[in-house]
């Protein structure tokens, strides 16, 4: 049998963490390992790890504690994690959610096996504050327009011009193959908090990395006040600077104006649900790109593009962000090695 590492990053996760471990225990795969690694904790996280490793009484469950002296944010702690996890196959669990089937992990792996894919995840997931009050959410790539979602899990350039302004995919129900990652990449440190995960679904779609979807909700996403995806506008920023810098290199290689006429049936869409108002450098670069070369895209869609560049040169006033500080930012973003890496595949391909 195979091994399944489940990587769990956690800072000052003691009220939450036990729970997470709890349900990584439950699993009826074996062998598992948990590899949580600590990233900088000042609470008592690393005690009550500790203590639950104690009552491991599982020869197939190993569990192991990554110390990170210093803060530096979850996506190097999941490259740290990803990077020391010994399974074949290596999930993401966020110390705050929970797994909530006991047969995740098996059926997963078995799906996965069965046909080939690269990396999966589950497309519905329960949230809220506890469990006992949570609601089941239906993820799709389009607000309330499930139908549409075999388009965008199929097609590598759809779900990547979709994961440009939209990302719902649960990282916490993710499952990658360890040589998936040795060869294509993993998180990149330099995102630290803030959408370390949807720049990674970025660049598999942009390598394309065969995906599969299972249908069932086996995680338990758990919202609090103080997680960072509260933090809107600091996420509008991160999401914005991974996805200008997928954009450049699409750019670079040529490959945005067919991409723009593949997923152009779909603006109107974004449009509608005011999506390009979350992505506004985005928006606004592709939409001036549009209107650049008028000659290759529908009327239709330069009207829209009109329209839509207003809005995003608007929405970048009202937040007040810094085009010249951005521009600073996407330079160092550019210029990460494991940006680089990517590039240097995406290029070669």
């Amino acid at each position: 049998m195979e091994l399944v590492s489940i990587v769990i990053p956690a800072y000052n996760a003691e009220g939450y963490i036990k729970d997470a471990l709890k349900s990584c225990f439950n699993q009826t795969y074996r062998p598992i390992e948990i590899v949580v690694v600590n990233d900088g904790s000042t609470d008592n996280t690393v005690n009550v790890v500790n203590s639950l490793y104690a009552s491991i009484t599982d020869s197939r469950v190993t569990l192991k504690v990554i110390d990170i002296s210093e803060n530096k944010g979850a996506a190097n702690a999941l490259n740290v994690g990803f990077s020391k996890a010994e399974g074949d196959y290596i999930c993401w669990l966020s110390a705050d959610d929970i797994i909530i089937d006991k047969k995740k992990t098996q059926k997963q792996i078995n799906y996965m096996k069965k046909t080939g894919a690269l990396w999966s995840y589950y497309k519905n997931f329960f949230t809220g504050l506890t469990f006992q009050n949570a609601k089941f959410v239906r993820s799709s790539y389009l607000p309330n327009m499930h139908f549409l979602d075999p388009l965008f899990i199929t097609s590598h350039d759809l779900r990547l011009m979709i994961l440009l302004f939209r990302n719902p995919i649960n990282g916490s129900s993710i499952m990658i193959r360890k040589d998936c990652i040795d060869s294509f990449g993993q998180f990149d440190p330099i995102t630290k908090n803030v959408d370390g995960d949807g720049d990674l679904w970025l660049r598999y779609s942009a390598l394309k990395l065969k995906l599969k979807v299972l249908n069932d909700a086996t995680v338990f996403y758990r919202q609090h006040p103080t997680q960072t995806s509260k933090k809107i506008t600091s996420m509008i920023y991160g999401c914005e600077l991974t996805r200008m810098r997928m954009l450049l290199s699409l750019y670079k290689k040529g490959a945005l104006a067919n991409l723009i006429k593949k997923f152009t049936p779909f603006f109107p869409a974004i449009f509608a649900a005011k999506l390009h108002l979350k992505r506004p450098f985005v928006s606004e670069f592709l939409f001036k790109y549009i209107l650049s070369d008028r000659k290759k895209f529908s009327k239709i869609l330069l009207k829209l593009a009109r329209r839509a560049l207003k809005d995003s040169e608007r929405r970048i006033r009202d937040l007040m962000l810094n085009r010249n500080k951005f521009l600073e930012d996407l330079e160092v973003y550019m210029k990460s090695p494991v940006f680089k890496e990517f590039e240097a595949i995406y290029f070669k391909g």
